[in-house]
């Protein structure tokens, strides 16, 4: 903006006449957000909370070796189910959004899944999403029907499809304990991202660490899938010997296939992803060397294999050409560790994990990195007390960590200084990134705000103060701290003094706000309020304050504010500018603003934008919005439905 910019703000002193709105209702009004609203409809279909995250794209992605890499980009929203898995409330999107990506790494969910926004909501039903893939993938076309091959010396308790998915899968899925389901998950996988056992559990991996299954007296055995967070297409199996006689060779035993491909929806690859799901349940047989029976007898311990990459997909056969990792350590090449097993307090579940990695072995620094959770299940007793796990470690107590449960917005805020006279209409004259993480409760209670505004640009020569109001009653606040201010309204409180509602004013000057950097506000909340009764784009009312001589707030003259289309001016406002020039404000017959439009000019262009981005590339001085990005216009003249990603292209860059 230039100096005759600062003239002719003179020549708008005097008030224009009224002129009498055009008859609209509030629906009518375009508030200029770049944002939208959309419900969300979520069924796990598990008995137990999980959180989940929505993405923009696909989080996760894979690595040059194979590994599943997840991205560092925060996500659109992060939130909790019920203690059910259901979900379901609106959330605020980016407008420009046709698409979400579901994730969790939870236990028990398919993950990552695409989900199309249709008519402003996106739906995602668990059990039947596995059902419509297992329909796809047509019958079973098993072993001896279509000569599918399994190495030479090995059992199979049946058949399996085209995807590797056993054909004897008992019926119904096995019904998992939510607590089991959070310890399982505290051990195997991270919060974030995959365990390093060494770092978080070496006692699991230690020497002497038994992970031994003895049969006391008989029992039936299930076997149930729980996750898997490997890329490979393992095959996981076991064997049994007398508990006396440990075997020091494969060849002493008779090793039988249980999971033909070990493979879930967690992995990013389609072509990887979907044989098994959480829960999927095997009734595992003794082998008594003729025949199968279904009971375990007395004397016997189990044992487990893994075969890596031995799954061939096109062929359906499994095969023994790659490496086999065994339980028993002294049956693998280096004798390392390669199965973790854990119990809960009882006793009666044994949860087992296995590595695949192929450079696991021990090195000279006795370097055993690995999550052991490329294949994780549990054994399930039909006589909890049959079996004998003396020396096997417990699993940790777990739930919920709140810390999980936040939510991170990031954007820009840029201001025309000049209204209510549009000026040189380059929206550059104040401009700050934003950053605000909503910390929430389990029950997505809010328990504190956490906000670093960072001033980037002064494109004006007017001095303006910058401040936001926050739409909720001050005693839900029970505490702020706000560091690197520059405002002479920061009282005590921290807050604004005489305001009805909670405000922030930050720093009087943009030009010396800039040099300064970054300012953090934070807020301790009583907890009262939903995520969702409290949106960002409902909560936040940002705006300026514009004074050729400065902002002071022990002024007592009413002050110029610009704020965001639709968002009302706080009581110290002055009045008078609503109207003036071009400013379109809904106005009364005394030429005061009622809303609810307010800030706005002809053609529908406002004075302030809030932008879901940090990378926005601030127009150039005295070249208009609309030149610099030619689809704003589309944009603002179409009330948001075209062009909504505007912003994305500027006329260089």
């Amino acid at each position: 903006m230039g100096v005759l910019c600062v003239l002719s703000l003179a020549s708008c002193m005097e008030k224009d006449l009224y002129q009498a709105p055009e008859e609209k209702t509030a629906d009518e009004y375009f508030g200029f957000t770049t944002s939208s609203s959309c419900t969300v409809d979520l069924n796990y279909g598990l008995n137990y909370q999980v959180v989940f995250e929505l993405y923009a794209e696909n989080p996760l992605s894979e690595d040059k070796d194979g590994n599943i890499i997840k991205t560092k980009e925060e996500p659109v929203y992060r939130g909790a189910t019920d203690k059910k898995g259901i979900f379901n409330d609106f959330i605020s999107i980016p407008s420009y959004l046709t698409e979400l990506y579901l994730y969790s790494d939870y236990l028990g969910t398919v993950s990552p899944i695409q989900l199309q926004i249709t008519n402003g909501k996106v739906s995602f039903d668990q059990q039947a999403f596995i059902q419509s893939k297992r329909n796809a993938k047509g019958t079973s076309r098993g072993v001896t029907n279509s000569g599918y091959k399994y190495p030479e010396g090995f059992q199979v308790l049946g058949e399996w499809n085209e995807i590797g998915c056993p054909t004897y899968l008992s019926s119904t899925p096995t019904e998992i304990d939510g607590q089991l389901m959070y310890n399982i998950r505290e051990v195997f996988i991270k919060p974030g991202g995959s365990a390093a056992m060494e770092d978080y559990y070496p006692e699991y991996i230690g020497d002497n660490v038994n992970i031994e299954i003895n049969v006391k007296k008989p029992t039936e055995i299930g076997l149930v899938m729980l996750s898997s967070t490997g890329t490979k297409q393992n095959t996981v199996g076991y064997f049994t010997y007398p508990t006396d006689q440990k075997p020091t060779d494969i060849s002493q035993v008779t090793p039988i296939i249980a999971y033909p491909r070990i493979s879930t929806a967690v992995c990013n690859s389609s072509s990887t992803a979907g044989s098994m799901y959480t829960g999927d349940r095997v009734e595992l047989k003794y082998w008594d060397g003729t025949k199968f029976v279904n009971e375990f007898p007395a004397g016997v311990s189990i044992a487990w294999f893994l075969i890596e990459s031995s799954y061939n997909q096109g062929t359906k056969e499994i095969m023994n050409n790659k490496r086999t990792f065994y339980s028993i350590r002294d049956l693998n090449k280096s004798k390392e560790h390669r199965t973790i097993a854990l119990k809960n307090k009882s006793g009666e579940v044994v949860a087992f994990g296995m590595e695949d990695a192929t450079n696991f072995e021990p090195t000279g620094d006795n370097t055993r990195k690995g999550n052991f959770g490329d294949a994780v299940f549990y054994l399930d007793f039909s006589d909890g007390s049959a079996i004998e796990t003396g020396g096997v470690e417990e699993l940790p107590d777990k739930s919920i960590d709140n810390k999980e449960i936040y939510n991170s917005f990031k954007g820009v805020l840029s201001f025309e200084d000049f209204w209510p006279s549009k000026g040189d209409y380059d929206m550059n004259d104040v401009v700050l990134t934003y950053h605000t993480v909503f910390t929430t409760d389990k029950d997505n209670k809010i328990t504190g705000i956490k906000d670093i505004f960072t001033p980037i640009h002064s494109g004006g020569v007017l001095k303006s103060a910058f401040g936001y109001q926050l739409d909720m009653d001050k005693n839900n606040i029970s505490n702020v701290k706000i560091d690197n201010a520059s405002s002479t309204a920061i009282q005590n409180s921290g807050m604004e003094v005489n305001q009805e509602l909670p405000t922030f004013m930050l720093f009087d000057d943009i030009q010396q706000a800039v040099k300064n950097g970054p300012i953090t506000v934070v807020l301790e909340l009583k907890g009262n309020k939903t995520i969702h009764e409290i949106s960002r784009k409902k909560l936040y009312n940002p705006f300026i304050c514009v004074n050729t001589k400065g902002f002071n707030a022990t002024s007592k003259e009413a002050r110029r504010e610009i704020h965001l289309t639709n968002y009302p001016p706080t009581p110290f406002a002055n009045l008078s500018f609503f109207g003036r020039n071009n400013d379109k404000s809904s106005l009364d017959k005394g030429g005061n603003p009622i809303g609810p439009n307010y800030y706005v000019a002809e053609d529908n262009y406002p004075f302030a934008i809030d932008l879901p981005i940090t990378d926005y590339q601030i127009p150039d001085e005295s070249v208009k919005i609309d030149k610099f990005y030619p689809e704003f216009s589309k944009w603002a003249k179409s009330k948001g439905v075209e062009n909504p990603n505007w912003y994305r292209f500027p006329t260089h860059k």
